[in-house]
């Protein structure tokens, strides 16, 4: 049996977008994730298509009667019911909490100068609620919830006037929870700018015949916009810690044919280490400035601003960690992902939505990040998505306790082999709207929330057997 570390954190995580609801309540402006539809006929392992927003699919949601098309307007109602949820959260003896402020809450249409204090009014409440319950709040800026306005009007990220505006959102927060908040995340999944260009950059998919080279414009905005906040972080409290948020999708090599190995490693490079090295080692690697080469883009990144994002690096190396893949020659072999397709591999099970299940894999990047980052680790992320049924009030997600349980393992075997971790936030506290799939059958909780992918429901929440697991895990330290 193995005993988790007493000095890492153990919680939850959620996001603002898919939780909280009241879309239009206190002043609260539209975000584009609330623009991204459920799709009752969608194909579970093909959801990448679905991400894709297009000028039609704006169109249809911007012309939306406030019917539950778009379920993360309404989420699982955390907006009204945080006091039920945090009680739920120190009942299950959780050390720390992360969650994202909704930039539409503080600045509705994103380019005001002055904050609307009915929604900062929502998390001054929130956030004491966590501090007195002795719960460490762990806070997302910006979490795929950028304001809508800043699309229609600017462009999205492409347009550096964005860095400004989220400048003064950045300001607002950590001056006003600059004695309550010590962890700090400016982006969510910041790779995903380059693969949910909605989501990541504020970007539409059809906008532009090579997407990828304007996301990357929009990518480097949001660099500068990160060690911006940083340095202006660091001024307000000397004592906060930034941390980067990565999804990595660990690559495997489907043989060891050289071409396939130097493969499977140029992956890597361009969806996990080249975000993190600007994160962390401030500057490009040269591969990525390569890449900028064949799309024969220039991002003009000034002196000062090269100057601005080497000294203000990331305190932690965050991400994100659900699952692993294959890098394959087979393109009839894929399965869906966290953010993009990936080869199978025969020696992993799946959940319903092909994620594949690799807890090792977990140690692996440990392992790899440490030895390239020397910094200490936080896994922001980490669950398992399952469609379940409230049966005699009770749901018995042994699965759930499996998959947690062996990733908590392979993460203290990794502490062991000497890599330094300072949390684990489990993904997620309960039941919310999936950000991919935007239904609510794809629910990683620890807690049940009676509602379907159309909204019905009494939104209960009810602990399901893993909770029990994963309190007494918090309790004892004991896997």
């Amino acid at each position: 049996m193995k005993k988790i570390n007493n000095d890492i954190l153990l919680g939850c995580s959620i996001s603002a977008n898919q939780a909280e609801g009241a879309f239009d309540v206190n002043g609260k402006g539209l975000s584009i994730a609330e623009l991204r539809r459920y799709n009752p006929d969608l194909d579970r392992k093909d959801i990448n298509t679905e991400r894709k927003m297009t000028k039609e699919k704006l169109q249809e949601a911007l012309e939306d009667d406030g019917t539950y098309v778009y379920p993360k307007k309404f989420g699982v109602d955390f907006y009204n019911r945080y006091k039920e949820d945090v009680e739920l959260i120190a009942n299950m003896k959780n050390d720390c909490f992360r969650t994202s402020i909704a930039w539409t809450r503080i600045f509705p249409n994103g380019d005001e100068t002055e904050p609307n204090l009915k929604g900062l009014e929502f998390y001054d409440n929130l956030i004491d609620e966590l501090v007195k319950n002795k719960i460490e709040p762990i806070i997302t800026i910006s979490h795929y919830e950028m304001p809508y306005n800043l699309v229609e009007k600017y462009g999205g990220w492409k347009n550096p006037l964005i860095i400004d505006f989220y400048l003064n959102f950045a300001k607002t927060v950590l001056e006003r929870y600059k004695d309550k908040v010590k962890y700090w995340i400016p982006f969510n999944e910041i790779n995903a700018a380059n693969y949910s260009v909605w989501a990541g950059a504020g970007l539409r998919d059809d906008e532009h015949p090579q997407i990828l080279g304007l996301s990357m414009i929009a990518l480097n905005n949001i660099f500068i916009a990160n060690a911006k906040t940083i340095k202006l972080g660091r001024k307000i409290n000397s004592n906060f810690k930034f941390g980067s948020m990565v999804a990595t999708m660990l690559s495997y090599y489907e043989n060891t044919d050289p071409q396939l190995v130097l493969k499977a490693e140029k992956d890597q490079q361009l969806k996990i280490y080249s975000f993190f090295d600007v994160l962390h080692r401030g500057e490009y690697p040269k591969y990525t400035l390569n890449l900028f080469k064949k799309f024969d883009l220039d991002l003009k990144l000034s002196e000062e601003d090269k100057k601005i994002m080497k000294e203000n690096t990331c305190d932690f190396v965050g991400f994100s960690y659900y699952m692993s893949g294959v890098v394959t020659e087979n393109e009839g072999g894929l399965t869906e992902g966290n953010l993009a397709k990936t080869g199978k591999n025969k020696y992993l099970k799946e959940n319903d939505w092909g994620w594949q299940i690799d807890p090792i894999g977990l140690r692996i990047l440990m392992n790899r990040l440490w030895d390239r980052y020397q910094k200490p680790l936080f896994i922001l992320e980490n669950g398992i998505g399952y469609d379940e049924t409230l049966l005699n009030n009770k749901v018995e997600d042994d699965y759930r306790i499996e998959y947690i349980k062996a990733h908590l393992e392979q993460l203290q075997s990794a502490v062991e082999d000497g890599v330094e971790c300072i949390g684990y936030t489990a993904w997620s506290l309960m039941d919310i709207i999936s950000h991919g799939t935007s239904e609510m059958t794809k629910r990683y909780g620890f807690i049940y929330v009676d509602q379907d992918n159309f909204g019905n429901g009494t939104k209960k929440r009810i602990p399901k057997k893993s909770y029990e697991w994963f309190k007494k895990v918090c309790e004892t330290r004991e896997l």
